[in-house]
């Protein structure tokens, strides 16, 4: 019993000592850092494969293993897969270098300091647009994070699901381009020049637009005839009821469970609700709701969202 006893005191002593070494490190906050940089963090990986050969096809590789600090949104195997891209073989090096660089951020962002909104990446000519909801982060309202904080020596790697693709048309190019879209652009074309200008000299902010497709623009003739749209004396009528479609900067759908109350738009005398119980939908003052039936369609200078009703004021 005596031996037994005299033991104690040395296990007090080796406890307090321990946690005075432990108190000392967390004081200091000594860390050591990843030993890999972002390059070699994704060579350990084979999910990363086909991103590595990407990378180095491009020429890309060096620059990833530089001081940085970056951030990298990093397309897994499965992410190349469902963006079709399962082979290189077709793509050079100019095609890859715009994709690759549209997923890096020129500092280190911890998934706690991710904020939605827009962010410039390598890529000079197109940024991306996070949308942080209580569902996690998007990218591009379609692009879904899937495992944050992969630290390495020289940044972070979060992993998506998907490949960001920059947008190449404009948004008036992609209503021109698209034959359900006939009807809108005829009606743009009417309509006070200002409408089709603001939509072609879109700044760096973008534009968000609600797209009625044909079929949405037949429903709306039968109470309100295309004659009367088009007549000369209606000509406000019409450009008011086209710049209801349109909201300053861009919001996708991963932006939507963010927003409460009214938004505004390009039609500064009238506002937007959105209701997203059984789905999107976009709500018009005197039209009710329209359903969103594609999102996130990506232009240089914007987005689109086709409904399947015309919004009016």
């Amino acid at each position: 019993m005596k031996n037994l006893r005299n033991l104690f005191p040395l296990k007090a002593l080796l406890v307090l000592a321990s946690v005075a070494v432990f108190t000392a490190c967390k004081k200091d906050e000594v860390v050591t850092p990843p030993a890999k940089d972002i390059v070699e963090t994704a060579l350990s990986q084979t999910q990363f494969s086909t991103l590595v050969a990407a990378l180095t096809k491009a020429d890309l590789a060096s620059a990833l293993k530089g001081t940085g600090p970056f951030t990298v949104f990093a397309p897994n195997n499965t992410a190349f897969t469902t963006a079709k891209i399962t082979s290189l073989d077709g793509l050079t090096k100019e095609a890859l270098t715009p994709i690759l660089t549209s997923h890096v951020v020129g500092a280190r962002v911890l998934a706690a300091d991710v904020k939605s909104g827009a962010v410039p990446t390598l890529n000079t000519a197109n940024g991306i647009y996070l949308s942080k909801n209580a569902d996690g982060v998007f990218i591009n309202g379609t692009i879904k994070v899937i495992q944050t904080d992969v630290t390495a020596s020289n940044g972070v790697i979060h992993i998506i699901d998907n490949v960001i693709i920059p947008a190449k048309e404009s948004l008036v190019t992609i209503a021109a381009g698209n034959k359900d879209f006939s009807e809108l652009v005829s009606l743009v074309l009417k309509a006070d020049p200002a409408v089709a200008k603001a939509l072609t000299d879109a700044s760096a902010t973008g534009f968000t637009v609600f797209a009625p497709t044909n079929a949405a623009f037949t429903e709306l003739y039968k109470t309100t005839p295309k004659a009367t749209l088009l007549d000369p004396k209606n000509v406000k009528l019409l450009t008011d009821v086209l710049l209801y479609h349109v909201v300053p900067g861009r919001v996708f759908s991963t932006d939507l469970p963010n927003v409460s109350g009214e938004v505004g738009t390009a039609n500064p005398t009238a506002k937007l609700t959105f209701d997203l119980a059984g789905g999107a939908k976009v709500k018009g003052k005197s039209s009710g709701n329209s359903t969103i039936t594609a999102a996130n369609i990506l232009a240089t200078n914007g987005v689109i969202h086709v409904i399947d009703k015309v919004l009016l004021p």
